[in-house]
């Protein structure tokens, strides 16, 4: 009689098992596709947000400095900041760095406007954690006699020949609502200047 049990009911034992298993694994394998999808989508829309609208791209090929003004006609007290992006390249079309590049950025802002400035290196500044890697600003007079605010980076940044990168920068200007019922700043314009200073690694 337990051989004949074991002849029917034997093989299907057995049977269950391997779909038990397989049905495992497939689930496993389709959980494990649609969080690879989503991370990979998330990582996606980021990028895309961090790449888009950028205002001016510098190309740093060799050993070289670079600066450019940000035009701030338009800036008045605001409860929503003012984006400026820009970014940073070791290749442009026609040509790739040669060598190892390490570059650093500073601001530099006239005292004429009650603002603040922070800055992002390739992250989305309304993104949790964000971090804004500007130190805090020292006030300078230079020999004309003429205040500056002068705002650096925490650490600069490495670009290797052997890979073409690109940085994104996210400047993040605030000039607080409160402002906006104080004529002292009514026709003052700020001057920002961004510098980047680049050098060979060796």
């Amino acid at each position: 009689m337990n051989k004949i049990i074991n002849k029917l009911f034997g093989n299907y034992a057995e049977e269950k098992k391997k779909f038990l298993l397989f049905a495992f694994l497939l689930i496993l394998l389709l959980f494990l596709s649609f969080y690879l999808l989503r991370s990979a989508y998330a990582r996606y829309q980021v990028d895309a947000k961090i790449n888009a609208d950028i205002d001016r791209a510098l190309y740093i090929i060799g050993e070289e400095k670079l600066s450019f003004n940000i035009e701030t006609d338009g800036i008045i007290p605001s409860n929503e900041p003012y984006i400026y992006k820009f970014s940073v390249s070791n290749f442009n079309e026609t040509s790739v760095s040669d060598v190892d590049i390490n570059y650093s950025i500073s601001i530099r802002t006239t005292t004429n406007l009650p603002i603040t400035l922070s800055l992002y290196r390739n992250q989305n500044y309304s993104s949790n954690g964000a971090t804004n890697i500007f130190n805090s600003p020292i006030t300078k007079q230079d020999e004309d006699g003429a205040w500056y605010r002068i705002y650096k980076t925490n650490s600069s940044y490495d670009f290797y020949y052997t890979n073409t990168t690109t940085d994104v920068y996210t400047l993040v200007i605030d000039f607080p609502l409160i402002y906006a019922n104080d004529t002292t700043y009514a026709n003052y314009i700020e001057s920002i200047e961004v510098n980047i200073e680049s050098k060979q690694i060796v």
